[in-house]
Parts: structure tokens; C-alpha cells; sequence
């Protein structure tokens, strides 16, 4: 008996020391994981960078070489645009990321985001009337995002009088123009009828 005592105690050491040869491996790699998590934190703590491009990644910088702007959209400055928020049938439509417009937006936005419009005007209707001011919008500079979407909607006659924000969303916001956070106003239950103020 004294035998098999024996030997039971030492298979039990034996398992224990594999099992504590595992968790010693597994804790070095949480280690590691936590080092680089929070070297990545000290070097970026707004972690949108992760999940969205970086504006000068989708939009070209004014006079940068290849940034496409489409020479028929009238362009409008800041100042212009801030006397227009909030009146009657004038529109801004923020043509970032969703996650971008949540974060902030121009009061009253539509968001239609530049890479999706297309397919979702197809199964959508746009929450604006067809005779309604647009102000399209991105990121800044002469951002192709804003250009395209003004591009799109103007080829569908889903708008007579589209105008593109004159350095966007960063101009709007050196500017000390007027925002707001929220979820998305376009695809949120709005029928054709509402006009955005």
C-alpha cells in the first residue's frame, strides 16, 4: 500500500509541475500582452486610429497632387456656412465614418458616408427634400470623401444645390463651429418626407 501511495504522490507532482510549467508560459504571455497594450496607449490613447483611416490616409491635403476635387461643386467657406446652420432648407451631410459622426458631428447632419453612398441610396431614401441646400462635409483639406458624395448625389438628381464645406470638419471645428454627439440620422426609421433642419 505504502508502494502505491508512493507512487501516486509522485504522478501528482509530476502532473502539478506540467500544469505550473503552462501557467507560468501563459502568465509570461499576458505579461507580454499588457507591456504592449500599454505601450500602444501611451503612444496613441485615442484608439479611433485603430478602427477608422486616418484623414490624410482618405482625404488629400489642400494642393497635395491627386486630391480629386470636382471642378462643377461650388465650394463654401465657414463663415458662410455657420450663418446657414439651422435654417430652413439647408442640409449638411457628414460623409465620415459612422463612428466619426457619432463622435461629433454639425447639428442637424445627415451621416452618408462617402464609401457606402451609392449602395445605400440604393435601398434607402435620403431624409432631405430634393430642393434642399446641401453642404457636404469630411474629414478636411480638399477631401475627396465630400467631393464624391457631393458627385453622387448631384448625378442622381437627388439634390439641385450641393455645395462642399471649404476644409471640413477641421476647418468647421477651428472654426469653433457649433457640435453635437449622437447616433446616426440617416437609416434611423426618418422617412423621405423629413427635412433636416
Amino acid at each position: 500500500m505504502g508502494l502505491l501511495l508512493l507512487i501516486g504522490l509522485a504522478g501528482v507532482s509530476a502532473v502539478l509541475a506540467h500544469h505550473f510549467d503552462l501557467l507560468r508560459d501563459a502568465a509570461w504571455l499576458v505579461g507580454v500582452s499588457l507591456v504592449g497594450a500599454l505601450a500602444l496607449l501611451t503612444a496613441h490613447p485615442d484608439l479611433t486610429i485603430l478602427a477608422e483611416p486616418r484623414a490624410d490616409e482618405v482625404c488629400g491635403a489642400e494642393g497635395e497632387e491627386g486630391a480629386a476635387e470636382d471642378p462643377n461643386l461650388e465650394r463654401i467657406g465657414i463663415d458662410e456656412a455657420k450663418a446657414l446652420l439651422g435654417k430652413p432648407g439647408v442640409t449638411f451631410i457628414d460623409a465620415r465614418a459612422t463612428s466619426l459622426y457619432e463622435y461629433a458631428h454639425i447639428p442637424g447632419a445627415v451621416n452618408l458616408p462617402a464609401p457606402d453612398a451609392e449602395v445605400l441610396l440604393e435601398i434607402q431614401s435620403l431624409p432631405i427634400a430634393p430642393d434642399a441646400q446641401v453642404i457636404t462635409y469630411c474629414d478636411g483639406g480638399s477631401c475627396e470623401q465630400s467631393n464624391f458624395l457631393g458627385a453622387v448625389l448631384e448625378s442622381r438628381d437627388l439634390c439641385r444645390s450641393v455645395r462642399v464645406l471649404d476644409g471640413g470638419w477641421q476647418a468647421w471645428t477651428a472654426a469653433d463651429g457649433e457640435t453635437v454627439q449622437g447616433p446616426t440620422r440617416f437609416g434611423s426609421g426618418m422617412s423621405s418626407s423629413e427635412v433636416s433642419p
